[in-house]
């Protein structure tokens, strides 16, 4: 694909997810699907010890890509350790 009339390698692009992309260059592909069940419940002390920590468990070839998501992965441990210390005085 090219930005400004040139051709830019993949790193270009994941690293730089503020410039828009031909979708017909490059489409999306449906990887999972998430499916919520209706009427479902989970008791509000589980539902407090529920995370995902989606880049501490992943696997090297599945590593999140990007500078965004690199600094997601800090601030959403600081953030789950705030809310369980935040419990725990409670």
């Amino acid at each position: 694909m090219t930005y400004w009339g040139k051709h830019r390698d993949a790193n270009f692009w994941i690293e730089n997810a503020s410039i828009d992309w031909n979708e017909a260059d490059a489409p999306f592909h449906t990887i999972a699907r998430l499916t919520l069940l209706p009427e479902s419940h989970l008791q509000p002390d589980a539902a407090d010890a529920v995370y995902f920590d989606v880049t501490g468990n992943s696997t090297p070839d599945s590593t999140p890509l990007g500078s965004i998501n690199r600094a997601r992965w800090p601030s959403e441990v600081a953030s789950r350790k705030r809310a369980c210390e935040a419990k725990a005085r409670s």
